[in-house]
């Protein structure tokens, strides 16, 4: 907001009642997903919903005295949105009704593994005929949006009246060869956690597991953090943590809570030490680039991933 946002845009209800909290004032529009039952909430917050159907409309309608509405629409994903040949309908009928507000139209661009630099113009052409139907017919809705980071970056002609860049926020560019250069710095710098145990395996617990990675005589750590805040449940058998300035292996398996780290080789590691599983701690760094490896996943699903109890810190 202090940087010139016009709005924001969420997909899900409490990150919306969370901006509103903070007291931002400008508009919140909702992507797919709350649904009337919620109606109460989002007209008290001025709250701004999508709908892809006169169905949804209609629904909507029902459950609030004044509706804000963004005007989903499907150019090629198959997901979320009004056809383009259903499209021209439905802004007729939110046109018709005085309860309805329409603040926009919008779509996102296909991210199918098939899709690529023809499907995302064939795509534009799809918008640009919705557009002019809409103009023609004094439908339009004031903005029209398109491009998410991906398009911002790539496609400087489909800038409109609005653009959504979520990942650039979290500086990610989601592009390979982008038609505008920026410079960015990952939001994402640590994930830290800590030892909450130590111990040295002695012939007293039995026989060691046959899971790779025990061994007797060594020493175990215990990490606060385990697949119930976002680690895998199957560790890969490169996954390593950073504990006193040293790369040390994560044993698995992972646990809701907790996972088990190999401390032998850091005899000078105690109970309550700093772990990194991602950042840097004296001279050696784990990068998003491993941890999204690591975790089966890529760096933007890194952010996904991190489960919403997680304390932030920012600096």
């Amino acid at each position: 907001m202090e940087e010139g946002a016009d709005g924001f845009a969420v997909g899900a209800l409490p990150d919306a009642i969370a901006i509103r909290r903070m007291g931002v004032d400008l508009p919140v529009l909702l992507y797919p997903g709350p649904l009337p039952t919620a109606a109460e909430t989002i007209e008290s917050l001025r709250l701004t919903v999508s709908v892809s159907s006169i169905e949804e409309l209609e629904r909507w309608r029902s459950a609030t005295s004044v509706v804000r509405v963004f005007v989903k629409v499907d150019l090629g994903f198959f997901r979320a949105g009004a056809t383009p040949q259903e499209v021209g309908r439905l802004l007729a009928a939110a046109r018709h009704h005085s309860d309805v507000e329409v603040e926009g139209l919008y779509a996102h661009l296909s991210e199918l593994p098939t899709s690529g630099s023809a499907s995302a113009s064939e795509q534009f052409i799809r918008l640009r005929a919705i557009v002019k139907e809409a103009e023609a017919s004094g439908t339009r809705p004031p903005i029209v949006m398109l491009s998410s980071t991906e398009g911002v970056l790539s496609y400087p002609e489909m800038d409109l009246d609005a653009v959504d860049p979520g990942a650039l926020f979290v500086g990610i560019a989601e592009a390979n060869q982008p038609a505008r250069s920026v410079t960015l710095q990952p939001a994402l710098r640590a994930i830290s956690t800590s030892l909450v145990s130590i111990k040295r395996v002695d012939a007293s617990l039995g026989p060691e597991p046959a899971i790779p990675g025990f061994r007797p005589g060594m020493v175990i750590g215990v990490l606060g953090f385990g697949w119930g805040d976002g680690l895998p449940r199957h560790l890969p058998s490169q996954a390593e943590a950073l504990v006193r300035g040293h790369r040390v292996r994560l044993l698995p398996p992972t646990h809701l809570e907790h996972v088990r780290v190999d401390l032998t080789d850091v005899p000078q590691a105690r109970f309550g030490d700093q772990a990194l599983l991602l950042g840097k701690q004296g001279d050696h760094t784990i990068t998003l680039d491993e941890v999204a490896a690591q975790w089966g996943t890529d760096v933007i699903g890194l952010y996904a991933q991190l489960r919403d109890h997680i304390p932030r810190i920012y600096g």
